[in-house]
């Protein structure tokens, strides 16, 4: 693998470095070795060891007593706090759709559970069961119009990237998101603020104890 080099260094790196932990090829306990990704991205350990740093400061890595950084594992404590703050920015986002969505908004969300709908049985189409119901957050966002709180929940979402992919492949919590999709759909139309974020809040707390209860979360 080359790296471009039309940023800094390191910041590719670190990008590189980070999508590798977040899709869990880097697992928790890996190590990240300077010389081993020098010579992959067929450049100096200067940028790794600085890119590193900044894995180290986000909590993706933790030095090591004996030398070296390895992969930090995820707790449940992780996992609470994470969803806890995704529940109150994604208030905050509903509470906005629900003043500002328009008939042409809520159509597109009609259409978008429709097509949902006409794969979410077929296993070939997983993944874009997954898209579709990214997209659906996507559209959400794009209503809202509310850019911090939009990048604050996508930067969430990053770290719990594989764990929300495991979970759209059980046939149960694919099913349960999507009735849920709709019954958010339904409080937008009716403007029931109290409702919709009844729904989310219900939506993310099974999420979250599906995560800990199948992936072995300490």
């Amino acid at each position: 693998m080359i790296i471009q080099k039309s940023k800094r260094m390191r910041e590719v790196v670190y990008d590189q470095l980070k999508e590798l932990i977040i899709d869990g090829t880097l697992q928790p306990g890996n190590r990240i070795i300077e010389t081993d990704y020098a010579e992959k991205f067929q450049i100096s350990r200067t940028p790794i060891r600085e890119a590193i740093r900044m894995l180290e400061l986000e909590g993706l890595v933790e030095s090591q007593s004996k030398g070296g950084v390895t992969v930090t594992g995820i707790h449940k404590s992780d996992i609470d706090e994470i969803y806890k703050i995704r529940i109150a920015l994604e208030e905050i986002i509903l509470k906005e759709v629900i003043l500002k969505a328009s008939s042409n908004d809520v159509q597109r969300l009609d259409t978008l559970m429709e097509k949902t709908k006409n794969i979410l049985n077929d296993k070939d189409k997983i993944d874009d069961v997954f898209k579709l119901y990214s997209l659906f957050n996507n559209i959400l966002y794009e209503i809202a119009k509310l850019n911090r709180v939009t990048e604050m929940i996508k930067n969430l979402n990053l770290y719990m990237k594989r764990f929300r992919r495991m979970s759209i492949d059980s046939g149960r919590r694919k099913d349960l998101a999507f009735n849920d999709h709709k019954a958010i759909i339904k409080a937008i139309k009716e403007k029931d603020t109290k409702e919709a974020l009844k729904i989310n809040k219900k939506h993310l707390e099974e999420s979250k104890d599906f995560i800990i209860d199948n992936f072995k979360i300490l």
